[in-house]
């Protein structure tokens, strides 16, 4: 009996099983037990089986390990965020899950799914009832808003006809299906086999195939097209020649048969000569139909030394060449058949590839020369026309068996230009999108000949070759969730029909013949390659030429991540050691950005006298030349996409661990406290001025050595997105969610799904480190769940990996339970705040495999950061006082923190608060400041003093003998508060960012006797 972990539902633990089985002819049937125990919940989960007795081959069981409790309203908002059919949580319509959808139920039901011109997952109440009629005889069911549900995830085994139990532990995207850790050509073959078992059953007796199938329901696809007949049977000779199967060989003779005999017909073409033209509904010839018809019979041929075919071959190729223009090798796309008129110029850039790949493989039959000079011709047209910033898989095969027989390197530059910015999409993609594993298989090939090649290794250049080849395998990994696996398809209409085969999922899991053709053919190509590196000896060419280049810019690096060019001469041995966008940040070597003219990112040109050191080159704009004769110049495009692609590439390069940390309060605090801890394991690079969006991130990874073992960023909510991307963090800090600009993002759950996507920067097995007692929790926990990251823990709850059980004000002694050890500490930076801060620094230690010992010895000489909590000691005459400066913002949980620390700052002492504003909390603000009140008795606050409209409510609540003044502005409250000030006063100002706050603690240093030193409070008294 596996052993399994219960969840919390409306503070109940419970234990949660599904029970899926069938016997594969008709949808499963699935039931739902719940137990208080794990054991109670598996014997009622055998009990009800038994008593079922199904007559059932395939057996799926699911426990339900996360969850979060929702609205359909929330579903809504958060629907319209997700690819359709990409939602990959269960729905429970209640807290004890007596009536619960397993996310597989619900996506083989077709209940979030709008249709295909509907873009987002949407939900689709009437497919919503019909299933749960059928599933919990549930009858008038209501989606309001308001109604609350709860989403889940599940792990689960399933076992088949042979009996084998297969562990489905995967997240996110990989849920749902076996875990298969990594593909091998055994478990690739297996995939091939059974692909091509699914297109040999496709066969009727006529040689016809069943064009497709919409599982769902087991509806077929009524249309028919020719072209993908014919490649089609390409993919099947591919499998065929891996497998070696005598009835997938015989469907092959069938389909083959019908192609050549129904389906390819000759016309006369202009001359008088006779051509072949594959002919497709409406009477169409289309350029491709006739690429892929040579393409099967070719490989016929050389598989099977049939060359019956020759002529029909010859008269096919001929059609293509009669679709050319002779003279600038443009290709016409669609003709009428037999009239042989022009119905359409232009239709998709895949017919290109398709008539220049085939001439190619028909050249390599036959040699005729004819088929070469048209190719020739045609990348003439290609190149021109720039048809690589298609990205188009038949390119790549094109150029590829180019290459083989005319190695010019302009031919190679297109085939690296096909991919070569294309790598993060390759990564990145949500769809399997297959015909992007063939893309990247053909262009393997084209670099493995590259880089044997001394005369034109150079090429390789300006290719990042580990990203490509991390790209690749990714992609062919990523097929998996493309597969109808037994335990997926068991949920659909049939799923015996499409057991086997591959989908689209964004198209309601369509199932159709060139689906599955664009499967087979990139796994048959990439367990081709890795059968070569077993025999060749390996991967080690994967991890590109070894180089002795400097760790840091280069000019031939500048230019490969903003594709600029230079436009002053450079100096022998050239290097830049970063970037600078604001003069005050510049440091010695540094390139600068020059801001365009209407621009407004990078150093203005009248700013550049004022930079305090020459710089190391300027990134400046076409036509731009301000900055002519003061250092090299880079020209490019635009110089603010230059900077965020020389980011991109720095963060390619880094061989750090970066660690990122978001949350609404505490980042910047975090920050610097888990660089001061890193260092103690070497150097650190880190954010530097709060630069926390898109450019400020790429200007610090651009400025960062790409050797330092550690980076440490700041990652705001604006544009969160895009900021993981740049990012890319191994491991994640959620510090909390707080009620900060809402104004912007409206309320918290908004702030904890925009904050939780930097979770999509960060690849399946990195680290996320949450605060279990966050708000939101469960939002931000179920987020990092599904992009399959390991999670760990801290906060005061129990159960904490690293746990905070005490922290003692007077002495600033920590005591933790840290997985498991209970341990004491010292922090010198004061309140419980940063407490729960330093187990978070704790965690993400331990998750670079650091030893926290080191780091909680740099606890004792880590200080606030100005602005954010820092205390020092300043004297007016003979009064001394403990300045508490946390001016930088304000939020009301990062208030509630900062009165907190107040209270237990200097006992015996007066404690005063001057409080500014918290901005951008929308239509409750002053609830949010009302609901400070209790704090100022609680906290033992003995005066307040509080700046703005929005403290009205709060004045009213506290104590008249805790009120000092109120004002409207910073200004009216300087004098009266120094002269009410007094020897051994503790002193907090706290307030958002755009009260102006700052500026009085800037002005009260100023007051201050220039004599005394500033210092840590917790050394002046």
């Amino acid at each position: 009996m596996p052993d399994i972990a219960p969840v919390v539902t409306k503070g109940a633990r419970r234990f949660v099983l599904f029970v899926a089985f069938t016997d594969a002819t008709r949808r499963a049937e699935v039931f739902t037990v719940t137990g208080a125990t794990a054991a109670e919940a598996w014997d009622r989960a055998a009990a009800e089986l038994a008593r079922r007795e199904p007559k059932a081959c395939w057996l799926r069981v699911d426990r339900v390990d996360a969850v979060e409790r929702s609205s359909w309203g929330g579903l809504r908002s958060r629907l319209k965020e997700v690819k359709r059919n990409y939602f990959r949580l269960g729905i429970s319509l209640d807290a004890d899950f007596e009536h619960a959808f397993l996310e597989t139920e619900i996506n083989a039901n077709a209940m979030l799914y709008g249709g295909p011109k509907q873009a987002s997952a949407v939900l689709n109440e009437a497919n919503f009832c019909i299933y749960a009629a059928q599933r919990h005889d549930l009858r008038g069911m209501h989606f309001v808003d308001e109604r609350p549900i709860w989403l889940f995830t599940t792990k689960g085994a399933f076992v088949g006809e042979d009996g084998v139990v297969h562990a489905l532990n995967g997240d996110g995207l990989d849920s749902g299906r076996r875990t298969i850790a990594r593909l091998d050509p055994e478990s690739i073959s297996g995939l091939i086999r059974n692909g091509s078992d699914y297109l040999a059953s496709q066969v009727g007796p006529d040689g016809r195939f069943h064009y497709g199938w919409h599982p769902c329901f087991d509806r077929p696809i009524q249309s028919y097209n020719s072209l993908r007949h014919a490649s089609t049977l390409y993919a099947m000779l591919e499998a065929w020649e891996v497998i070696g199967d005598a009835v997938l060989k015989a469907a092959i003779d069938r389909a083959l048969d019908h192609l050549v005999t129904l389906l390819i017909r000759t016309a006369a073409l202009p001359n008088g000569e006779q051509a072949a033209f594959l002919v497709d509904a409406g009477s169409e010839i289309k350029l491709g139909g006739n690429a892929v018809s040579i393409l099967a019979l070719v490989k016929y041929r050389e598989l099977t030394g049939d060359g019956r075919h020759a002529a029909l071959l010859d008269g096919l190729a001929s059609g293509i060449a009669h679709m050319q223009n002779p003279e600038t090798g443009r290709f016409i796309h669609v003709l009428t058949y037999p009239a042989l008129e022009v119905k359409q110029e232009f239709r998709i850039i895949y017919y290109e590839g398709e008539a220049a790949f085939a001439l190619m493989r028909l050249f390599g039959l036959t040699g005729d020369v004819r088929w070469l000079a048209a190719v020739e011709k045609a990348f003439g047209h290609f190149i021109r026309e720039q048809h690589w910033q298609a990205h188009d898989h038949w390119l790549s095969y094109c150029v590829n068996e180019l290459t083989l027989h005319r190695p010019d390197e302009a031919y190679f530059r297109f085939g690296l230009d096909n991919f070569r910015d294309y790598l993060d999409f390759v990564l990145e993609r949500i769809t399997t999108f297959p015909t992007l594993l063939e893309l990247m298989m053909a262009a393997e090939k084209m670099i493995a000949r590259l880089r044997a090649d001394p005369a034109l290794a150079h090429l390789l250049d300006g290719v990042d070759v580990p990203r490509f080849y991390k790209a690749l395998h990714h992609r062919a990994q990523y097929l998996l969730n493309g597969h109808f696996w037994p335990e997926l398809a068991m949920f659909f209409a049939d799923p015996r029909k499409i057991a086997g085969s591959f989908f689209i999922r964004h198209h309601a899991f369509r199932v159709r013949i060139d689906d599955v053709e664009h499967y087979l053919s990139g796994l048959i190509a990439y367990r081709n390659y890795l059968l070569a590196c077993e025999v060749g000896g390996g991967f080690a060419h994967e991890e590109g030429a070894a180089s002795a280049a400097p760790l840091h810019w280069t000019e031939d690096d500048v230019v490969k991540a903003t594709g600029g060019r230079w436009a002053d001469p450079l100096l022998h041995g050239w290097s830049a050691s970063g970037l600078c966008m604001h003069p005050p940040t510049m440091r010695d070597g540094d390139m600068v950005a020059l801001r365009p003219a209407g621009g407004t990112r990078g150093v203005p040109a009248a700013a550049l006298a004022r930079l305090p050191c020459p710089p190391a080159a300027f990134i400046a704009a076409a036509g731009d030349d301000a900055a002519k004769g003061l250092a090299p110049r880079l020209i490019v495009d635009d110089v603010g996409h230059a900077v965020l692609a020389l980011g991109a590439y720095a963060r390619e390069r880094m061989a750090s661990k970066v660690l990122a940390v978001t949350g609404s309060a505490g980042k910047t605090t975090t920050v610097a406290m888990l660089a001061h801890a890193l260092a103690s394991y070497g150097a650190v690079g880190q954010t530097r001025h709060t630069a926390n969006l898109p450019h400020g991130i790429a200007w610090n990874l651009a400025s960062i050595a790409w050797d330092v073992p550690h980076v440490v960023l700041e990652l705001a909510i604006g544009r969160m997105a895009q900021n993981a991307r740049l990012a890319r963090p191994d491991i994640a800090v959620f510090t909390n969610i707080l009620p900060a600009h809402l104004e912007y993002h409206g309320d918290l759950a908004t702030i904890a799904a925009r904050k939780s996507r930097i979770f999509e920067g960060m690849e399946r097995g990195s680290v996320a480190v949450l605060n279990r007692d966050m708000a939101e929790w469960e939002r931000v926990h179920m987020a990092a769940r599904l992009r399959g990251l390991s999670i760990l823990h801290y906060g005061k709850s129990e159960g904490c990996d690293f746990q905070l059980l005490a922290y003692d004000p007077d002495s600033r002694q920590v005591s933790a339970l840290i997985q498991g050890r209970k341990i004491r500490y010292f922090l010198t930076a004061a309140g419980d705040h940063m407490a729960l801060n330093s187990l978070a620094v704790l965690a993400a230690v331990a998750a670079t495999g650091g030893d926290i010992q080191r780091a909680i010895a740099s606890f004792a000489e880590f200080s606030p950061v100005a602005g954010r909590g820092e205390q020092c000691e300043l004297s007016f005459g003979v009064r001394r006082i403990t300045l508490i400066d946390d001016a930088y913002n304000a939020n009301p949980g990062s208030m509630a923190a900062a009165l907190a620390l107040l209270g237990s700052t200097g006992r015996g002492r007066r404690k005063i608060a001057v409080l500014g504003e918290m901005r951008e909390l929308g239509p409750d603000a002053i609830t949010y400041h009302t609901a400070l009140a209790p704090l100022i008795a609680a906290y033992g606050i003995d005066r307040v003093h509080a700046v703005g409209e929005l403290y009205e409510g709060f004045w009213r609540s506290i104590a008249d003998e805790r009120r000092g003044r109120r004002t409207a502005s910073i200004e009216e409250l300087r004098a009266g508060l120094m002269s009410e000030l007094r020897d051994g006063d503790v002193l907090l100002l706290k307030g958002s960012h755009g009260t102006l706050m700052y500026e009085f603690v800037d002005w009260l240093k100023s007051e201050a006797a220039p004599a005394v030193e500033q210092r840590q409070a917790a050394h002046a008294f």
